[in-house]
């Protein structure tokens, strides 16, 4: 259980959306319900008591498929309204708000809310229909507080059971081997044939392929995977290390090349990135190979009790041991996140600044990396005889 101070002082939530959005998959509101109930509720009211009573307002056809979740034994109870077009669901917000106000007592009334959401909503039509937006209106004829609960529920999806864990494992696995048979396959062709194609082109082989794993032979269902995101392939210079970064129409370089892909399996995800340096100047592999030690001191504090910003702080604290400091401003605000149905859990975060702890059945993407780094002409001069292209098991020229 979380501490009170992470719900505002709200003692019910309300975690309702509109209809579906492909190009939304991972708003809270969504992975929320896809963690809750296996599924996405799209036109659904859901409201949940701290008392153990869930509220769901929906079409027949809804409530039907959560019907056989119903059993009046149990401690956990779950209440279906069917969705009324003969009053417009007047009766259907009036239970709901008889259960907020029977919750208020003599303290003010608050539900808990995604208010980040809600406000991407009004600018841009986002989550929030008619349906859910009439209700939106009894609650605040009513007076009723709405406190922001979005960090809280990123704490209780933080840790995984064991079957999460397992999803976790063999979405990480799938993407391995993506990158191994897929990427990496597809890579030595591109140099030793000296093909030239597109970040861009190459990327779209390597996301049709997470879209269908049968490509490399691996015996998957396509409807148990799909890409996390539109694969990132640079090289030729200008690095990116945001996961937010994308694959542009420049011509594969044969030099440093940075490829970041991921793979989603049942709904789970994982990330996976790479740094190959193909006739790599020596400050670039030197630099490189403190990238690694970095991860490696990274890696020692990711344990249980440990803040988050611990792993940060590591990070700074074996540059400045090791004579390294002209590289601590290369370092990202963030050296990773956590995982799961979410992507990327902003409010776990591996900052300078994030409090909370590490605790047992968490998943992260550790992602370290030095951005807008710079040789010299001496330096770029200075390629080793031995030559190969070079895969030091990391992130990007970058990431490690």
């Amino acid at each position: 259980m979380l501490a009170s101070n992470h719900w505002g002082g709200a003692k019910i939530l309300s975690l309702h959306r509109s209809s579906l959005n492909d190009d939304e998959p991972y708003l809270r509101s969504v992975v929320w319900q896809q963690w809750l109930f296996g599924y996405e509720l799209p036109d659904t009211i859901v409201m949940i008591t701290e008392d153990g009573h869930v509220w769901i307002c929906a079409t027949k056809k809804k409530c039907e498929f959560l019907k056989p979740a119903v059993d009046e034994d149990e401690d956990f109870k779950i209440h279906l309204l069917l969705r009324s077009k003969e009053d417009n669901n007047a009766s259907n917000y009036e239970t709901l708000m008889k259960e907020v106000q029977a919750r208020g007592g003599s303290e003010s009334t608050k539900i808990g809310v995604i208010l980040k959401e809600r406000a991407t909503n009004k600018e841009n039509g986002g989550i929030v229909g008619p349906f859910e937006e009439q209700f939106d209106k009894t609650v605040e004829e009513n007076q009723v507080e709405l406190v922001d609960v979005g960090n809280a529920l990123a704490l209780i999806m933080g840790p995984k059971d064991d079957t999460e864990r397992d999803l976790m494992k063999k979405s990480s696995v799938l993407s391995n081997k993506v990158m191994k048979h897929g990427f990496v396959k597809r890579l030595e062709e591109i140099i030793e044939e000296e093909s030239t194609i597109t970040h861009e082109a190459l990327a779209q082989e390597i996301e049709q392929i997470l879209e269908d794993p049968n490509k490399i032979k691996l015996n998957v269902p396509t409807s148990d995977v799909q890409s996390c995101y539109f694969p990132i392939v640079q090289s030729g210079g200008n690095y990116d290390i945001r996961v937010s970064a994308l694959s542009n129409s420049d011509k594969l370089s044969p030099d440093v090349i940075v490829v970041s892909l991921g793979a989603r399996y049942k709904l789970y995800c994982s990330n996976i990135a790479r740094t190959f340096l193909v006739d790599p100047p020596k400050k670039v592999s030197e630099t490189y190979e403190i990238l690694l030690e970095v991860q490696e001191a990274c890696l020692e504090q990711m344990r249980v009790g440990n803040q988050l910003k611990s792993v940060y702080k590591a990070a700074v604290s074996y540059l400045q041991k090791n004579g390294h400091e002209n590289l601590i401003p290369k370092l990202p605000k963030s050296l990773g996140f956590s995982q799961g149905i979410d992507f990327r859990d902003s409010a776990l975060s591996l900052t300078a600044k994030n409090a909370i702890t590490f605790k047992k059945g968490m998943t992260f993407c550790l992602s370290v990396g030095f951005q807008d780094l710079e040789l010299s002409s001496s330096e770029l001069d200075s390629t080793p005889d031995n030559s190969a292209v070079s895969d030091a098991c990391g992130r990007a020229t970058g990431r490690a």
